[in-house]
């Protein structure tokens, strides 16, 4: 009897460990990178495979002091399919000095006065591809810019909470696409050194660019702005795309000046749309363009000629004293190859005609 209960005992240990071994190496397989952010190490590295179950996700989950931390060290952050727990706080870094190399373009002096003399900086890159971020992602400092000297990514990750990078500076290029925002996104009189891309993004009921400059082309093709959207007063350098972009409240372009191509083709515009002193200095495209809702172009100016012909307009568009350039007179007929041709078969007709009936008189 003694033996019998032993080897069941041994029996159930070994199918005990076995579940055990197999679980651990499940739990490896769903890492495909991994490397902490220890002292001395390169940066906080997280790569989980797409076929990680939620329970997998769950249990190698990160909490946003971490990455924080990490980049404060000056590590570069690098997570793909993680859940973050937690707000990612960058208040928690240390100011620094502005340092006189910092580019002199980037901010105002009136911004740099009303800033302070002090940022707080991430030197490295920031990548949080395809991740869930349960918490905030705030900087809410108000007299202190905070500057990103590496690229940021957030493309194709989900963001629970709000985001709020106001007063940011961003020397590299700034990676929105497929990104989820379902709650705020704030990039208010934000400094966008590199290139913007936000195409197909989802941005939830608060969209934020107010004064922002975009020194590099902005992408923001097929994206959808789900409730109010805001930029107003921005100024674009380079091309500016939100083809079969989708706006879903008030959106709010005044006072604005995009100095290269814009382009609106096929975008939806659901409700007011509000284009007042804007100005367009490059190429301005509305084909296909329709605005269910009331549009105001007034005191708007159009250096170059317009397409707005070819936007729908479920109501008369406001146009007080907006500068239009006339459109350009098609040619005539008779101005044109075909017409010569016509012309002269006309006159050489009429020649023969004329001929004919003068030998008849004789």
């Amino acid at each position: 009897m003694f033996s019998k209960r032993k080897m069941y005992g041994g029996v159930v240990l070994a199918v005990t460990f076995s579940i055990s071994l197999g679980l651990s190496e499940v739990g490896a397989a769903c890492v495909a990178e991994e490397e902490s952010a220890k002292a001395g190490e390169t940066g906080l590295v997280l790569h989980l495979s797409p076929t990680c179950t939620q329970a997998e996700r769950e249990a190698h989950s990160l909490r946003g002091e971490r990455i924080v931390d990490a980049l404060g060290r000056g590590h570069s952050v690098d997570l793909v399919g993680v859940i973050v727990q937690g707000d990612v706080l960058f208040d928690r870094l240390t100011p620094q000095a502005i340092s006189q190399s910092s580019t002199a373009s980037d901010l105002t002096s009136q911004g740099k006065s009303a800033r302070g003399q002090e940022e707080r900086l991430v030197r490295a890159g920031l990548r949080i591809r395809d991740s869930v971020v349960q918490g905030a992602v705030r900087h809410r400092s108000v007299n202190r810019t905070l500057r990103f000297e590496g690229p940021v990514d957030f493309q194709g990750s989900r963001f629970k909470e709000g985001v709020d990078l106001s007063w940011s500076v961003f020397q590299e290029a700034v990676e929105l696409s497929g990104a989820v925002f379902e709650k705020e996104a704030h990039f208010v009189q934000g400094q966008f050194i590199g290139p913007l891309a936000c195409r197909e993004t989802i941005f939830g009921p608060s969209t934020r660019f107010h004064r922002s400059a975009f020194q590099r082309s902005v992408d923001c093709t097929g994206a959808l702005f789900d409730g109010m959207a805001e930029f107003l007063e921005v100024t674009g350098e380079q091309s500016v795309e939100f083809e079969r972009s989708r706006f879903g409240l008030g959106t709010g372009f005044s006072g604005s000046h995009f100095k290269r191509r814009i382009s609106f083709r096929d975008a939806i515009f659901s409700r007011e749309t509000f284009f007042p002193f804007t100005i367009f200095e490059g190429e301005a495209v509305f084909a296909g363009a329709q605005f269910l809702g009331a549009a105001d172009f007034s005191h708007a100016e159009f250096r170059q000629h317009d397409d707005l012909t070819q936007a729908r307009f479920d109501y008369p568009p406001l146009f007080t004293q907006t500068k239009r350039l006339e459109p350009p007179q098609p040619d005539g007929f008779l101005q044109t190859k075909n017409g010569q041709y016509v012309l002269t078969f006309g006159l050489l007709v009429t020649a023969a005609l004329l001929v004919a009936y003068a030998i008849k008189l004789k």
